[in-house]
C-alpha cells in the first residue's frame, strides 16, 4: 500500500453539533485529521489555511451556506473533493452543487457506511487509494 505524505485532512461544516460530534465518533484513524466548524465562513477560514483534501459541507448554515461556501472553496482549492450534506431532499439544490463542483451529496440521516464509502471514493479520486478504518 501506498501511504500518502502527512495525514489525510477532512473538514466537517454543519450548524448541528450532532452532525459534528457523529463525524468525530467515527472518523478516528490516526491517519486522519479532522476539523470540525458550524458554518461556511469558518470552513473557508480553515481553506484559506490549509490544504484540506475532503470537505463536507451542509447546504443550509448560518453567516453563509454550503453553495456559497462551495463556490468560494473551489477558487481556493479547486483540488478538494467537496461533498454536500443535506437534511433537504431537493434535487434544484443537488443540482446546483454538482454543478459548481461538488463531488457528491449525501442525505441526513447520515450513516456511517455512506460516509466512508464516499470518503473511500473521494479519496481515489485525489489519488489515494488506501482505504482507512472508521469506528
Amino acid at each position: 500500500m501506498n501511504y500518502p505524505k502527512g495525514k489525510i485532512r477532512i473538514l466537517v461544516a454543519d450548524d448541528d453539533p450532532d452532525i459534528l460530534g457523529y463525524f468525530r465518533a467515527i472518523i478516528r484513524d490516526p491517519r486522519y485529521e479532522l476539523d470540525l466548524v458550524p458554518n461556511g465562513a469558518r470552513a473557508i477560514e480553515e481553506a484559506e489555511n490549509h490544504k484540506i483534501d475532503i470537505a463536507f459541507l451542509d447546504i443550509k448554515m448560518p453567516e453563509m451556506g454550503g453553495i456559497e461556501a462551495l463556490v468560494r472553496w473551489k477558487k481556493l482549492q479547486p483540488k478538494t473533493q467537496i461533498v454536500m450534506i443535506s437534511s433537504y431532499s431537493d434535487g434544484n439544490l443537488v443540482r446546483e452543487a454538482i454543478e459548481k463542483g461538488a463531488y457528491t451529496y449525501l442525505f441526513k440521516p447520515l450513516n456511517k457506511l455512506d460516509i466512508f464509502s464516499v470518503t473511500v471514493k473521494s479519496l481515489k479520486n485525489t489519488g489515494i487509494d488506501d482505504v482507512f478504518s472508521f469506528r
